[in-house]
């Protein structure tokens, strides 16, 4: 059989803790004890591993967050190519892009952990009874990994379109599907699970942080949203705000930092440790937050510090312009590191670009002898913010008075309330608080048919190719790469 997409290695991990180092380049084998069920959850761990390792390429987040009109890359003189996938080189996608290939590849490789888990942990059940406690323990643990699978073909789904459902790894046929299956493939594996799984905030699960039936609910009202289905939008974030478990944190400055890791805001967290130790054992993301930083210069205790990023992510003039006439206060200054002001401690912002303030980790939160930046934050992929508003959304669509969930997101943002909100009030609230997030804005513009009127205005300069977007544009196409590895991907999907 031809290798499907990359050589994937399996962690299997030497314990049962949820942040753990793993053991590279273990595969799962028949010397794996099946009845030692207090391992059962070791595949999981690997899954999440996976997640954390491929689905957190600082090249894949760079492309998924420089589709839409508020940010692109801003570099030139490095990683150039990445601006052909945004206005500013006018959508032209080249497909021999290798970063291309890499948000791919990636997501599959996730796919493919995952199978691998789900495989395991029905191994495992076939030395449990059904009516005991670990068998319901077998049962969310599934949840878990499907969950993370779910991500990644949401990745897919709203990057490529198009794309592979691999639902085993044995598959040699890799004929595309629509990504109107593959939403609706992913809905119906996530209503199976959902059921099944843990009650509970994620850092209430006994491995803190691991995914919950809300977590699960969260992300499938994400691919309910893209299908236009309102009614199930509204059901699963229902569910979600009225178990009354969740809340919004506080203080939104903090919320991306530090102090925000695993709070309970959070329904889908990629968590990462140094142990607070500057060198040594480190469970990270190699240069996701690089990738996003500023270069930053300050004072600290009489000794000249620096910080630096890579500059890559950039919002443009308009949206701070946009940001700044609504009169938003401390979601502005979160998200935003403007070049040559300060920052709340002081650290001079250098450039005079407008950097991804959500990617900022103050260096009195760095562990000490460390300025690696964000090395000790987590990755916040669903938020109950996100979960609110995409409420308020499938109640207005419904007909119904959306006001409550839309202003409990604007209250914590000090801005002032609203009643009788449309959904371009929302539309533009989901802007404001979830830019630079996952691409979603452009997934906005594209499922509400705004793309081309957004995408295309006078204002977005495209200053280093001529082109525009356009419809034939609204996904990437199959890396060449894949195409001539794998001929089942030029035919028409499924």
């Amino acid at each position: 059989m031809k290798k499907i997409f990359y050589i994937l290695a399996i962690a299997i991990l030497s314990s049962c803790s949820f942040l753990e180092i793993d053991t590279e380049n273990k595969i799962a084998t028949s010397e794996v004890d099946y009845t030692k069920i207090s391992e059962m959850y070791q595949p999981v761990i690997g899954a999440y591993q996976q997640l954390r390792v491929s689905g957190m390429h600082w090249a894949n987040n760079m492309l998924w967050t420089c589709r839409d009109d508020d940010m692109t890359s801003g570099r030139t003189d490095d990683q150039g190519d990445a601006l052909l996938f945004s206005y500013r080189g006018g959508y032209q996608r080249p497909n021999s892009y290798w970063a291309l290939n890499n948000a791919w590849v990636t997501p599959y490789e996730i796919i493919r952990t995952c199978n691998s888990s789900l495989l395991a942990l029905d191994r495992y059940a076939e030395n449990i009874e059904k009516s005991s406690a670990d068998y319901e323990n077998y049962l969310s643990y599934r949840g878990e990994v499907v969950t993370i699978s779910s991500w990644a073909y949401y990745m897919m789904a709203t990057s490529f379109g198009d794309c592979v459902i691999l639902s085993d790894n044995s598959q040699t046929r890799f004929v595309r599907s629509t990504r109107e299956h593959v939403i609706d493939y992913c809905l119906a594996q996530l209503d199976s699970v959902i059921p099944q799984m843990k009650r509970m905030r994620p850092n209430e699960m006994v491995h803190k942080g691991a995914f919950s039936a809300f977590t699960a609910e969260a992300l499938a009202a994400r691919f309910a949203l893209l299908k236009g289905d309102y009614a199930k939008v509204e059901t699963y974030t229902d569910d979600i705000i009225n178990n009354g478990a969740f809340s919004l944190f506080a203080d939104y400055y903090n919320l991306f930092k530090i102090p925000g890791k695993l709070s309970d805001e959070s329904l889908m967290e990629v968590q990462c440790t140094d142990f607070g130790l500057a060198t040594g054992d480190y469970i990270g993301i190699d240069q996701w937050f690089n990738c996003m930083g500023a270069s930053l210069t300050g004072t600290v205790d009489g000794t000249q510090v620096s910080i630096g990023g890579w500059n890559f992510m950039q919002y443009n003039q308009a949206f701070l312009s946009w940001a700044q006439a609504r009169g938003e206060t401390i979601r502005l200054e979160t998200s935003c590191l403007i070049g040559g002001q300060k920052t709340r401690e002081n650290f001079d912002i250098g450039g005079s670009a407008i950097y991804n303030g959500k990617a900022y980790l103050p260096y009195s939160q760095m562990t000490t002898g460390s300025t690696e930046w964000g090395r000790n934050n987590n990755v916040r992929l669903i938020r109950y913010a996100e979960v609110l508003l995409m409420n308020a959304e499938a109640k207005v669509r419904l007909g119904k008075n959306g006001d409550a969930s839309f202003n409990e997101v604007r209250t914590r943002a000090a801005m002032p309330t609203l009643t009788g909100v449309t959904i371009e009030q929302i539309l533009d609230e989901r802007r404001m608080e979830l830019c630079s997030e996952w691409g979603l804005r452009y997934t906005d513009l594209l499922r509400t048919n705004k793309a081309v009127e957004v995408l295309n205005q006078a204002q977005l300069v495209r200053d280093f190719a001529n082109g525009e977007w356009s419809e034939a544009k609204a996904y990437w196409p199959v890396p060449g790469t894949q195409l001539m590895n794998l001929p089942d991907l030029a035919q028409d999907p499924e």
